[in-house]
């Protein structure tokens, strides 16, 4: 969004007596949202468009400061023959990749998937958390305590579970902790072989090389 269009939001904003936090809770988006609108650094979806202009009782074109035409002055228009239509959602249309943790849920329902969100990270931990003290009772192996020696990575298996939410949600392969997961199956395999006699430290530190391998691959999956 041009810096132009940036000023004009919080003018409009100021004329209307809102601070940027009476802003975002009116169209439910957070703080950050409307600040990054100020700046420029992104633009209002269609929809926020739509609640900016009823909130500030005009049009779209008066709120984006395009001035109303009147009869008068289309007549005065050369006619136009075969010129591209641009459509309002294009011209706003904002940049997922720039996204950051605020700007992820830029419509009226972001508290609700936000709340939704949250809520399935916890409950994530709380497994992994019975996991742990399961196996850490339960598993005992050759040494007795194998299963509190291992159980820790259950806290890793919840981060990637949520990273799945996450990557479904974005459609991006490339938002998945894919270190994580080499970090969980190797330390996993490390502590379960040795407590077995068993030496699959050294063979296995190769996962570590699929990291940049899958960054590649995951960038060209989700360019396509």
């Amino acid at each position: 969004m041009n810096l132009e269009m940036a000023n004009r939001l919080a003018e409009l904003r100021k004329q209307h007596g809102y601070s940027q936090e009476e802003l975002a809770a009116k169209l439910g988006v957070s703080r950050q949202a409307v600040s990054k609108w100020e700046c420029g650094e992104s633009s209002p979806d269609t929809d926020n468009l739509i609640a900016l202009a009823k909130l500030y009782q005009m049009s779209i074109d008066e709120l984006l400061g395009n001035p109303v035409k009147t009869e008068k002055d289309k007549d005065a228009e050369p006619e136009v023959v075969d010129a591209e239509v641009v459509d309002e959602k294009d011209a706003f249309r904002h940049d997922d990749d720039d996204d950051d943790e605020d700007d992820q849920f830029p419509t009226g329902k972001g508290v609700h998937i936000r709340v939704s969100y949250a809520l399935t990270n916890g409950a994530g931990f709380f497994i992994a958390a019975i996991a742990y003290l399961l196996m850490g009772f339960f598993w005992l192996g050759p040494t007795g305590c194998l299963g509190w020696s291992v159980g820790w990575i259950s806290f890793l298996i919840a981060i990637l579970v949520a990273d799945v939410i996450k990557c479904i949600r974005k459609r991006s392969f490339h938002s998945f902790s894919y270190p994580v997961l080499v970090v969980a199956v190797y330390c996993g395999m490390g502590i379960i072989g040795g407590a077995y006699g068993i030496n699959l430290w050294h063979p296995y530190w190769f996962l570590f090389i699929t990291i940049p391998i899958y960054y590649i691959v995951a960038d060209a999956i989700d360019k396509k």
